[in-house]
């Protein structure tokens, strides 16, 4: 009797785990506990590495016959995951239930460990959204190759050359359809050819966005690698050092956000300075900041460096260099993986122009003088583009207005604000008022016709 009344209390109290968000099971963490670790019982010494929504792996030392469970809180011995039988045997391949007790003092015949019957050395695989966990022997090392090559039914079974960014990282863009992507070591498929996999087999491309996990080897030439299911752009990392894996669905940023210790008002980002980047409507990959930079502007908190924001917060995705202290002029590759709070450096005051290529991550920084550069719209273009005098045509800006005063053939004029959009167009004309009642700001211009393909900045 005694025993039952326990077991209805213990299933109440679960229960109301799901009442409230502080009983919940959370999806963000999950530690392994007992005396089959070399934690121990120490809460935070064996976390387990996050690769998914609620889904977690770890690779290290069982002990044979001992105890281990996880645990799923940051605030005490709240929530356990535990095993459905005491003592539970896991043994290679096979998947085991969990069950979920947001209890403080769980009793215990509900607090059931896992134990393995060797000491060895394993992978744990934990999904909370299908409440499992796998176990494999963890395999030999793995002599992991100077290039990758990335092919399959997704690439139309061409070859790319991932590129190599130094001793850092492989990253590569990739173009897809619906299919799979497989990674090789050698350039064409052979007897000799090693594959690269995930840790799920066909798990989706894009699949654990924000984590990483460590490459699988294989020698079946009939592996299927990763899947993509959403045709597509997509970014693939592999680091050099860990080999670990990660890769995203790309999207062209919309903002970009310049802040140092060389900027207007140095590390502020929310002053409504002149620190944010505008996109190139004509290269939606591209995004351009123009301006002036300083050594020293405003103090001595690393006074020649910046750095690149993706919003207005510290702790979304920066951009950074990867090495610390790169010259920010020419072109540099930008790291959005882990490698620390690099900056960029300038060793010049005067005005630069910054295009940031959001697909093929990389920084292209160009001195344009030591003096403010005219802002007019008669010769003031963007990167790359000549002055209108040279093609015959000719704007004027002013009066919070943009007209066209002259071109030799008909075009499609355009008018985008500094966020990218479209604020006002024209169609086939070759005279006439093309935006009027503007506000004062940055504007980019579209001009389109038969021989003429231009973009200018202008100042109203």
């Amino acid at each position: 009797m005694n025993k039952l009344i326990s077991l209805l209390a213990a299933f109440v109290f679960s229960l109301s785990a799901f009442a409230g968000m502080s009983n919940s099971i959370e999806y963000t963490r999950v530690n392994i506990v007992g005396p089959a670790v070399k934690g121990g019982w120490d809460y935070n010494a064996t976390p387990m590495s996050k690769i998914g929504y609620g889904v977690f792996t770890w690779t290290g030392t069982l002990k044979g016959g001992e105890q281990f469970k996880f645990m799923n809180s940051n605030d005490g011995w709240n929530k356990h995951i535990v095993a459905t039988s005491k003592d539970e045997i896991l043994k290679e391949g096979e998947i085991h239930h969990l069950d979920f007790y947001a209890n403080k003092a769980l009793p215990d015949m509900l607090d059931n460990k896992f134990i393995v019957l060797e000491t060895g050395e394993y992978n744990l695989i934990v999904d909370l959204m299908s409440m499992s966990v796998c176990l494999k022997k963890a395999g030999a090392a793995v002599d992991y190759p100077q290039k990758y090559y990335a092919t399959g039914s997704a690439l139309d079974d061409k070859v790319i050359d991932l590129t190599r960014i130094g001793d850092f990282e492989f990253k590569q863009a990739l173009t897809c359809k619906a299919g799979n992507v497989i990674l090789m070591d050698t350039p064409v498929r052979g007897g000799n050819t090693r594959y690269f996999i995930p840790v799920f087999e066909d798990v989706d491309l894009s699949f654990g966005k924000g984590y990483s996990s460590t490459l699988g080897v294989t020698s079946d030439s009939d592996t299927r690698g990763w899947s993509v299911t959403v045709p597509g752009d997509y970014m693939i990392y592999i680091s050099c050092d860990s080999h670990n894996y990660s890769g995203r669905k790309y999207q062209p940023r919309k903002y970009l956000y310049i802040v140092g210790g060389c900027c207007e008002v140095s590390w502020n980002y929310d002053d409504g300075s002149n620190n944010c980047f505008f996109p190139n409507p004509e290269k939606p990959d591209e995004l351009v900041w123009e301006g002036e930079l300083r050594i020293g502007w405003k103090g001595n908190t690393e006074p020649d460096r910046f750095k690149i924001l993706t919003e207005k917060s510290w702790t979304d995705e920066t951009y950074h260099p990867y090495i610390g202290d790169t010259d920010a002029e020419g072109t540099t590759y930008i790291r959005t993986t882990d490698g620390g709070d690099t900056k960029w450096r300038i060793t010049r005051d005067g005005y630069y122009r910054i295009t940031a290529n959001t697909r093929t991550e990389t920084l292209t920084t160009e001195y344009l003088s030591s003096t403010p550069p005219d802002m007019s719209c008669e010769t003031m273009g963007t990167a790359g583009v000549e002055s209108a005098d040279t093609d015959g045509v000719r704007l004027v800006c002013g009066n919070s207005c943009v007209e066209l005063l002259l071109s030799p053939e008909p075009l499609d004029v355009r008018v985008y604000d500094y966020s990218g959009m479209t604020v006002e167009k024209r169609n086939n004309i070759t005279t006439g008022v093309v935006a009027d009642g503007l506000s004062e700001g940055i504007y980019l211009v579209s001009l389109r016709g038969k021989t003429i393909n231009q973009t200018y900045k202008v100042k109203i």
